[in-house]
């Protein structure tokens, strides 16, 4: 079954909610020819499964459009043998409405009724985690909820709703527990938000953004607002956005998990939330965004960065016997179903 001393395959696929509706979606189809043939495996959702408000309530005007989404999600892996888990974004929480754990909590009921055991949503019951997931003897996964923390209205944490942890303090204490617990494994930890980006919400732009700033949101709104243009920029990359990490909620526990993270050298990370492809190593850490399933924005060079693509795809982790990791990131060809391989490296 396994080549070359292969022990575990991970598939990180994000922002997959604006896939096609009515034809067969692109990358959900080069998902479908990359699936693992083994047990061996998980499939990995990174957050904003359905665009554009999560799944509505029962007879509202988007449901039956939400609904349509799952269900591909599901038709896609509905042969797939390994583990399948999907986190949460933040359009999966009504764009972060006041109302958006309705919509959370009724997704993961929905994708639960779609899915056999071998499915989690994590964390479960729109919980800030961490949630630990025991993937074989030499892996270990613990997802976290970033949307938690920049979420506006019910933000669900201690018994009464089920949650592991009391506060936010107790949060970061059993997520130290768990990387300590597991310091002699590999680590995956997995979130909506990316932790570094050299694109859009990392505060990261174009010339072009300064002097065109509508371009952001319409590739091809070229209105002209020189020195005026650039405030939107700067505001995204110094204020922040609800969804932007520059987001004062956000750059709370962004600060602390950097802090956590450097004293577990070789922990990896990955989100979703950009929607493009991009590695970056920093002190010893491995941050993986890998949101690109639905659309293809800009990325820029960073000093950090290892790699960088805009384009329709996602990044699949293959762990060997030795705990050395291949990294793959495949994205969409038209003219070849199975994608075209653009990067390949090594973690250690």
């Amino acid at each position: 079954m396994f080549n070359n001393n292969l022990t575990f395959e991970v598939l990180l696929i994000g922002d997959s909610g604006n896939i096609s509706r009515n034809k067969p979606d692109a990358a959900l189809e080069l998902l479908k020819n990359h699936l693992p043939q083994h047990e061996n495996s998980v499939v990995i959702f990174l957050g904003d499964n359905i665009y554009p408000n999560g799944l509505p309530a029962p007879g509202t005007i988007l449901r039956e459009d939400a609904e349509t989404v799952l269900k591909k999600h599901h038709e896609a892996l509905k042969d797939y043998k390994g583990k399948v888990v999907f986190i949460s974004g933040n359009h999966d929480w009504n764009k972060g409405k006041a109302n958006g754990l309705a919509f959370v909590l009724r997704q993961e009921e929905y994708l639960q009724q779609l899915f056999d055991d071998k499915f989690s949503y994590l964390p479960p019951q729109g919980c800030p985690g961490p949630s630990e997931v025991i993937l074989n003897d030499d892996l270990v996964l613990i997802a976290i909820n970033t949307q938690w923390w920049v979420q506006k209205g019910v933000r669900p944490i201690g018994k009464q709703y089920g949650c592991d942890v009391e506060n936010e303090a107790q949060f970061f204490t059993k997520l130290e527990q768990l990387l300590s617990k597991h310091q002699s494994k590999k680590i995956l930890v997995i979130g909506h938000y990316p932790i570094y980006s050299y694109s859009l919400h990392g505060g990261k732009y174009k010339l072009k953004h300064h002097l065109f700033p509508f371009t952001l949101y319409k590739k091809k709104a070229y209105l002209p607002l020189p020195f005026v243009g650039s405030l939107l920029p700067l505001y995204r990359k110094y204020v922040g956005a609800r969804e932007d990490l520059a987001h004062p909620r956000f750059k709370i526990l962004r600060k602390r998990l950097k802090e956590i993270f450097r004293k577990y050298p070789g922990l990896i990370y990955a989100a979703g939330h950009e929607h493009n492809l991009q590695y970056i190593e920093k002190y010893h850490n491995h941050y993986i965004v890998s949101g690109a399933a639905s659309k293809a924005t800009y990325v820029l060079d960073g000093k950090y960065s290892r790699f960088g693509i805009s384009g329709k795809g996602f990044f699949k982790l293959k762990l060997y016997k030795n705990l050395k990791i291949k990294t793959e990131v495949l994205i969409t060809d038209k003219d070849n179903p199975m994608g075209e391989l653009v990067y390949q490296g090594w973690i250690v």
